[in-house]
């Protein structure tokens, strides 16, 4: 007898994955591709969403339904997460009329966030939303397309993100869930729970031009018969309305960690103190306007700063270095990397502060560092970031975390922030856990499952990362130095 199947897509800023899935949380089958970020101009990073999000969906689609025994006919619906917020212009037909912008990652709003400021009132935002105006909000990037590229604005029908595109693509119904929007900042209203009139007014659009807003675990339709055609999967098979990666992930932790600070490590790390952002996914979910949210979220920078590190060392034009010697340079480079230390803000930062002018400092440098030293310094500068966000929480310091993400896979990572933050870290059997959470949002879509508790058997602790006391005091200084750096060079950062 076959078996029920879930399928899981994920499409992320440097990969996309997709798995299939069992009803009991096994994985069957998996498959994954990597791209790259275009970045015509300084500040600016986009994807083509044709070329990158739905070729690579289609491409791991078919890969998936060529494993054994996986039948179209028995995947019984698909949920997809993606890199969130993205803004891509489509036309009335449904075409993309430009390469979509990519959150914080893309900072060419700069103006734009201050002339929304100015126009709504500085207060307005946190206000209405929860949170201020930052680089990766969807309003300022729909403001500078009506500024700069006003014949592709005048085109636009609706204005979509990375899984909105994709569900769009194969059941032809542009939807998107309340968390996604939520979490990307005007001109969603946590206030209203919908669209800011008045935000929109400001960018210049109607909310007919966004998104119908569900829940993620809601059916947003069914794959037609084109879609089928081109991908694989069979005509008729629920789609649900999906989420951002970060949330997948969220839900994939189940209740079991609710309160327990989350570190995701992702190509951006995010570092949850405690709040639950599940809850937002399904149906019944009460918004509370004035409860005061744990301070935290997700970081402009992360692993993505690390690969870019490891790029450097490799060479150009020269092949990759592998894990076991990045496992060795991590080792012998010691606590506190021989002087090295970076600033990780590659991309500016909103968390745990907001500046979309911050840059990346490698500080410290002399004649005598080795590439093993700058590869434990990339290492330190994310924990001592991780560790900023998670004293940003003022009652007392943490003492466990549970982590998960693509991340956890780095040599020696999860030790150093342990490390350097003082934190257990609790890692699952499944380290994406995107995957497991787009595949259980596909259940509830299909009504498989009816409770969030439901997802809580699929998860396993496969081990813990312990924090070592004899690097203690040199991370302690370290951190004092790592926040002075950054007082004393952020008045230069802004290039005027």
């Amino acid at each position: 007898m076959r078996k029920i199947l879930l399928l899981a897509l994920d499409i992320g800023t440097t990969n996309s994955k997709g798995a299939v899935f069992t009803t009991d949380g096994d994985i069957v089958a998996s498959a994954s591709r990597r791209h790259g970020i275009s970045h015509p101009r300084p500040g600016w990073a986009e994807h083509d969403a044709d070329a990158v999000w739905w070729a690579e969906l289609v491409s791991i689609c078919k890969e998936l339904l060529a494993a054994e025994n996986v039948f179209p006919e028995d995947i019984k619906a698909l949920s997809i997460s993606s890199l969130s917020p993205a803004l891509l212009p489509l036309s009335r037909e449904g075409m993309p009329l430009r390469p979509a912008m990519l959150y914080s990652l893309d900072t060419r709003v700069t103006l734009e966030m201050e002339d929304m400021n100015k126009e709504l009132g500085r207060m307005y935002s946190l206000e209405v939303n929860g949170r201020p105006i930052a680089p990766k909000s969807t309003g300022p990037k729909i403001l500078w397309l009506k500024r700069h590229e006003p014949e592709i604005f005048k085109k636009t029908a609706y204005f979509v993100g990375a899984a909105e595109y994709l569900v769009y693509r194969l059941t032809g119904c542009v939807v998107a869930d309340y968390g996604r929007y939520k979490m990307a900042g005007l001109p969603f209203s946590i206030k209203d729970f919908g669209w800011d009139d008045r935000a929109c007014s400001v960018c210049g659009i109607h909310p007919g031009q966004l998104a119908e807003l569900k829940y993620a675990t809601e059916q947003a339709g069914v794959i037609t018969e084109e879609a089928a055609r081109v991908t694989g999967l069979s005509p008729g098979t629920v789609v649900a309305v999906g989420t951002t990666d970060f949330l997948a992930e969220t839900m994939s932790y189940g209740t079991r960690f609710l309160g327990v600070p989350q570190i995701s490590y992702g190509s951006c790390i995010g570092v949850d103190n405690g709040n639950d952002h599940g809850a937002i996914l399904i149906k019944g979910f009460v918004p509370k306007v004035d409860e005061q949210p744990v301070p935290g979220g997700s970081m402009s920078n992360g692993c993505a700063n690390i690969d870019w590190i490891i790029s450097l060392i490799s060479g150009s034009g020269q092949q990759r270095i592998t894990d076991d010697i990045l496992e060795d340079f991590a080792r012998s480079a010691g606590a506190g990397a021989n002087g090295i230390m970076i600033l990780p803000y590659f991309n500016g930062e909103k968390v745990p502060f907001t500046d979309s002018n911050a840059k990346g400092v490698i500080f410290g440098l002399h004649m005598g560092n080795k590439p093993e030293d700058l590869y434990k310094a990339a290492l330190e500068g994310a924990a001592y970031s991780i560790r900023h966000v998670l004293e940003m929480v003022n009652d007392n310091r943490r003492d466990e975390a549970v982590c998960m993400g693509g991340g956890t896979r780095i040599p020696m990572l999860l030790q150093t922030v342990s490390d350097v933050t003082g934190v257990r870290q609790l890692t699952l059997e499944r380290y994406n856990g995107a995957l497991a959470g787009d595949a259980f949002i596909a259940g509830m879509a299909c009504g498989l499952f009816t409770k969030r508790e439901d997802i809580n058997g699929w998860i396993r602790i496969s081990g813990t990362v312990e924090p070592r006391e004899e690097v203690k005091d040199v991370y302690d200084r370290g951190f004092k130095r790592y926040l002075e750096l950054y007082r004393v060079t952020s008045h230069m950062m802004s290039g005027e």
